[in-house]
């Protein structure tokens, strides 16, 4: 028999693509699933979806359970608060509004069973825009991602391509892993930093998430590619490089405290290349970005 699959989806207000990316949970050609729902006190219709999909959900070794929080407590706090429930050996994490290509968990589950030596494994992802229009194929071409496997030494050495909806882990360590600060703002990398002392971090070429960008996603990514206003564009990237600040200021004191408590870690240097220091004026930097990205803008929106 198979090993049961986790699938963590936080929610917040996404009752536009909530019943999208459940559907292509569904699709899955992976048995058993477990999907847990937690949701961060949304005010739209994003719980009454949830619902109306699990009231009509009937199909074998599939469950679903509803976690439904009081108050907002963030993403990084709406993550730890289900990690109580999970039972599976593998554990996906997922976005309101993204879609699973119909062999993700397969794959993905296929690689770890095959690599003993990773806890985690991350496949590439295809970014569509809000028509459901692919407008890049390969994330990880496009952004010249090194997907040779990482072990610890090089995990701290670089905070990136660690996408939390592309990752599959482990549990058997998830104690060590969670809960995460609510701090924290990159908390795809603080998932990968206290995975990684457990195994190596591996990589699937195929993209089998297709990554949805919009102006709400936290990051402020791809504006350029998926905007045809420059000016629209230029406040979702300043709001980018805003979060960005916090995380290159909080983010190294507190992944630094927690492995020092988790793992009695002494981390007296970090590394320079971790994080390149915060943008002091964000409205010359995202001018600057425009300018220096526009080739991007005009591939893609012209």
């Amino acid at each position: 028999m198979k090993e049961i699959v986790s699938i963590l989806l936080p929610t917040y207000n996404g009752e536009k693509y909530i019943k999208q990316m459940l559907d292509s949970v569904l699709l899955q050609d992976y048995r058993p699933l477990e999907i847990i729902i937690t949701d961060d006190a949304s005010n739209d219709r994003t719980v009454a979806i949830i619902n109306n999909w699990i009231k009509k959900l009937k199909m074998p070794n599939v469950s679903c359970k509803l976690i439904k929080s009081e108050e907002n407590k963030g993403l990084s706090g709406n993550i730890s608060n289900a990690v109580q429930y999970i039972h599976g050996k593998y554990l996906f994490f997922a976005d309101q509004d993204d879609v699973w290509k119909k062999d993700k968990i397969s794959s993905q589950v296929a690689y770890l069973e095959q690599n003993e030596d990773c806890v985690m494994c991350i496949c590439d992802r295809s970014i569509m825009n809000i028509r459901n229009e692919v407008v890049c194929k390969s994330h990880f071409k496009y952004k010249n991602i090194d997907v040779r496997k990482r072990d610890y030494r090089k995990v701290r050495n670089a905070a990136k391509a660690y996408p939390a909806n592309c990752m599959c882990l482990k549990t058997e360590h998830l104690d060590k892993v969670f809960p995460i600060p609510n701090q924290i703002q990159e908390h795809d990398f603080f998932i990968a930093i206290m995975a990684v002392h457990y195994g190596n971090i591996g990589y699937i070429k195929k993209p089998l998430t297709l990554w949805r960008i919009h102006d709400h996603n936290l990051s402020g990514q791809y504006a350029l590619e998926t905007n045809k206003s420059l000016i629209k564009a230029g406040f979702i990237i300043y709001r980018g490089l805003h979060r960005s600040n916090k995380k290159e200021c909080l983010d190294p004191q507190i992944i630094k405290y927690e492995l020092k408590r988790r793992f009695n870690e002494d981390i007296s240097q970090w590394s320079p290349k971790l994080y390149s220091g915060g943008t002091k004026n964000l409205c010359v930097a995202t001018i600057q970005y425009i300018f220096n990205n526009l080739d991007k803008w005009k591939r893609f929106c012209l």
